[in-house]
């Protein structure tokens, strides 16, 4: 009876151990995929930031060429007030470092 008890114990132990074994293998796997589900999003999110980048870049750059033309103009068409804002920016900044 008592051999009869240590060869059951024995045998759901090694029962235990084998189940461990495969459940760490299946833990590997899980791993492994989530870690290649990771990459492919990363992948996927640094892609559409680059994307965002660089059509906030056009977008600037697109403004600014506008801004210069609507500054051109603003000027060609007044230059003695552009001249006169100027000297007035000019003084108000030297008086501004002066202190």
């Amino acid at each position: 009876m008592a051999q009869d008890a240590s060869a059951k114990i024995a045998a759901d132990y090694d029962a235990v151990v084998a189940q461990l074994a495969a459940l760490r293998e299946d833990m590997g796997k899980l791993a492994g995929t989530l870690a290649q589900a990771g990459a492919r999003q990363g992948q996927s999110l640094a892609s559409d930031v680059n994307e965002g980048v660089t059509e906030a870049a056009r977008y600037v750059a697109r403004k600014g060429q506008e801004t210069d033309v609507r500054i051109e103009a603003a000027v060609a068409a007044n230059p003695y007030v552009a001249l006169m804002i100027a000297a007035g920016m000019g003084v108000l900044i030297g008086a501004l470092t002066r202190r």
